[in-house]
């Protein structure tokens, strides 16, 4: 009968080498999807110029807000 220490190595070994063999089918599959995707070097594109400010008279929170094109009617 195999002793409880050797069996317990051999379970780690098993394991180890389950995760090695794991770790080369991950890495193989990445390399394969890596080579297979298109790189995208189409033309470059332009950043949009920020619009330009309308009045000074505005404090700066509202004149950067992202909301400042927004008109909501409003009942009073």
């Amino acid at each position: 009968m195999q002793s409880s220490q050797s069996r317990t190595w051999r379970l780690i070994w098993l394991t180890a080498m389950s995760a090695v063999v794991c770790w080369l089918a991950s890495v193989m599959m990445l390399r394969a999807l890596a080579q297979t995707v298109e790189t995208n070097e189409a033309e470059p594109t332009e950043r949009r110029a920020p619009q330009p400010k309308i009045s000074d008279e505005e404090s700066p929170e509202y004149r950067d807000s992202a909301d400042n094109n927004i008109s909501l009617p409003v009942d009073i």
